[in-house]
């Protein structure tokens, strides 16, 4: 009896949903569904730190909803609202330091984070404030020191906000360029939903990403739409939006290389009708340049707090160590198992491709869609680069590439290209228009599950912590893990290719040993390292261990715990990987121990480090051998090359059966 009127209820229901996609226009239903998701889950994300009862402000740190650098530049913005100053001394006293020294601050702390966001925060602080001290009336009882769920929940609802703004913003400019209402509305909920930012819009909302997603859509749409144009008012607003997406995370000054990019191409080619050559090549540059000095101008809020932090104007605040511009990590930051953006969200690399795919077919859609599509791919690029300079590429505790939020608004022209594409040919092949729909739900809903089952187990505040680890099938859920099993047996992760496949060529190993080796790092400084601490903190790699057979590529037998863990050779020349994140001059040192043949003292052996002779010495007895690297970022090969001859009585507790070569153990890196 009770079942009728909860069938009534729900027939109710999708009659409404009916209605009111019908209303909305069933596209623009799609993408309301998608902003509505992140919106409930932005309302679900209850933090608190595991403690909802007790009140914040006794000096401990407990997260409301800003966690780690979250929290760092909440205060930030509590600071500089409550206080008017950047003195954090107060603010990390009172409500605590993740990341402080033992028993607090004693002299003036810094907080290495972009002051865009606490600006953003500040105005939304003082309506919650507000809005506390008429609740506190009717008896709500919500503290006045600012860090409260109910400060916090006002204030990064802007995430949530500017993650549908940058999506927003894509899906106006792709109907802009591609036509059509559906491939749009697609793109812009796939991406936002199966990529980065679902994540930092949602779940880690302190965060400074999903802010930054909607600076860079906010400047990148506005020149893709004005593109063309020189005016004054195109100037202003150029460069008043390139230098509010500077605040948000300064390398996204970086974006301007779509401005010089047009630019350029003006000032080479033929000018207006009646114009002046000169005078409007002058016009372009001048316009251009104008467009810089304002973008400078509006970041001077961050110059001013970088001078009254740490003494100058311009700084990097993690250290000068921390990007090393010779040695871009492109491959690992795009394709590796840790956080790579193409391996992890392949999305994002469909919407990159696709924007390849604009540059090949956009002038038969729009006559400046080619110019968008370069100037677009010219913008991914650079971030790519700057953020692959990063000595942490990987982004710590990340989820995905989380400094690439900021490109979620190419992703969606880039994936509205490929839909375009698809319905373009679906319309030549005068197949029923109704086809593409399925194939697109199916297509793109499979990596938006794929994404929401990783984003999920991350609510109340659950920082990502992912390492090298194979891509299958424990990340593949439900019945598709049947089809991945077989594929990534045979070529390893698909959207690791072609990465894994050059790996593989050069190192002559499987395919899926790029996901289990790249990423991993025996070595890992503090971002601020020195030469110095270098020297004063070595470390060991004991590559003996078991934990380090996938490294051990040729030629040895498998690791042994035993005296802390050997291995032996097994050939006379065996290869181990050796992976390297420091360019600056060090010193490895390895130790070694030969298997002697009946009648011998010493043994032959021969060391090389990509190929070259670094060791060649008899050794009799268990030996350290060492040698200087310089630059040698990436996968390395270490190759022992000896003679193998029977197992001497030692061997043979510690060896495979067979004949045997050296006893390999410690690797020890020190700086120079």
């Amino acid at each position: 009896m009770n079942d009728v009127p909860r069938r009534s209820r729900v027939r109710a229901a999708a009659r409404w949903l009916v209605r009111l996609g019908a209303g909305l226009g069933w596209a623009r239903a799609v993408v309301a569904a998608g902003f509505l998701a992140i919106a409930l889950m932005y309302g679900c994300n209850k933090d608190m730190g595991g403690d909802p009862k007790t009140p914040r402000g006794d000096g401990v740190y407990r997260p409301v909803l800003a966690r780690g650098d979250g929290h760092l530049m909440y205060l930030m913005a509590r600071s500089l609202a409550y206080d008017g100053d950047l003195d954090f001394r107060n603010d990390l006293n009172r409500f605590g330091d993740p990341f402080g020294p033992p028993g607090g601050w004693k002299v003036r702390p810094t907080i290495p984070h972009p002051i865009g966001p606490p600006l953003v925060w500040i105005p939304l602080m003082y309506v919650a404030q507000g809005t506390a001290v008429v609740a506190n009336v009717f008896g709500a009882g919500i503290q006045l020191h600012g860090y409260t769920l109910w400060h916090q929940r006002i204030a990064f609802a802007s995430s949530a906000l500017a993650a549908m703004l940058a999506v927003g913003l894509g899906l106006v400019l792709a109907r802009r360029l591609l036509g059509g209402r559906w491939g749009p509305a697609y793109a812009a909920v796939a991406i936002l939903l199966g990529t980065s930012v679902t994540y930092y819009a949602t779940f880690m909302p302190s965060y400074s990403h999903a802010l930054d997603a909607g600076g860079a859509a906010g400047f990148l749409t506005a020149w893709a739409l004005t593109i063309g144009r020189w005016d004054r008012r195109r100037v202003l607003l150029l460069g008043g939006l390139l230098g509010v997406a500077a605040l948000m995370r300064t390398q996204e000054l970086g974006l301007g290389v779509v401005v010089a990019f047009e630019a350029a191409l003006a000032i080479l080619g033929a000018p207006p009708a009646g114009a002046d050559p000169w005078r409007w090549r002058a016009r372009v540059a001048l316009a251009a340049t104008a467009m810089a000095v304002i973008a400078v101008i509006v970041l001077v809020p961050q110059f001013l707090a970088w001078n009254d932090m740490y003494g100058k104007f311009t700084s990097l605040p993690q250290g000068e160590k921390y990007t090393r511009p010779r040695y871009p990590m492109v491959l690992e930051l795009l394709f590796a198992s840790k956080n790579g953006w193409f391996a992890t969200h392949p999305l994002a690399y469909a919407g990159v491709l696709g924007l390849g795919v604009l540059v090949w077919r956009g002038p038969r859609w729009h006559a400046q869609a080619r110019m968008v599509g370069i100037g677009l791919l010219l913008a991914v690029a650079l971030q790519v680069y700057f953020n692959a300079i990063i000595l942490d590429w990987w982004g710590s505790a990340s989820f995905g590439q989380r400094r690439l939020c900021s490109m979620t608004m190419p992703l969606v022209i880039g994936l509205a290209s490929w839909l375009r594409l698809g319905a373009d040919v679906v319309r030549r092949a005068r197949w029923p228009r109704a086809i593409g729909h399925p194939l697109a739900v199916i297509g793109l809903g499979w990596f938006v599950w794929w994404n929401l089952v990783q984003v999920w187990p991350l609510h109340g505040g659950r920082p990502a912590q992912y390492a090298a680890a194979p891509a299958c099938c424990k990340k593949v859920r439900g019945p598709l893990r049947a089809i991945a099993a077989p594929v990534y047996r045979a070529i390893g992760n698909p959207f690791a290719l072609p990465a894994s496949a050059w790996f593989a060529w050069k190192h002559d190993v499987p395919l899926q040993a790029w996901d289990d080796i790249v990423g991993d790092y025996p070595w890992f400084p503090g971002i601020d390292y020195t030469a110095a601490q270098l020297r004063a903190q070595p470390q060991s790699w004991r590559i003996g261990s078991p934990r380090q057979d996938e490294y051990a590529i040729r030629g040895f037998a498998p690791g042994r715990p035993e005296m802390g863990g050997v291995r032996w050779t097994v050939a006379r020349s065996a290869t181990f990987l050796v992976p390297n994140l420091i360019p600056e001059p060090i010193t490895l040192t390895l130790w070694l121990k030969p298997n002697l043949a009946a009648g011998a003292t010493t043994k032959a052996v021969v060391v090389r480090w990509n190929g070259k002779i670094v060791v060649d010495q008899a050794i009799g007895a268990a030996t350290m051998v060492s040698w200087p690297v310089v630059g040698d970022v990436g996968t390395n090969e270490l190759t022992i090359e000896a003679a193998i001859d029977p197992p001497s009585a030692e061997a043979t507790t510690y060896a495979a059966q067979g004949p045997v070569g050296v006893a390999v153990g410690e690797l020890r890196f020190s700086g120079q």
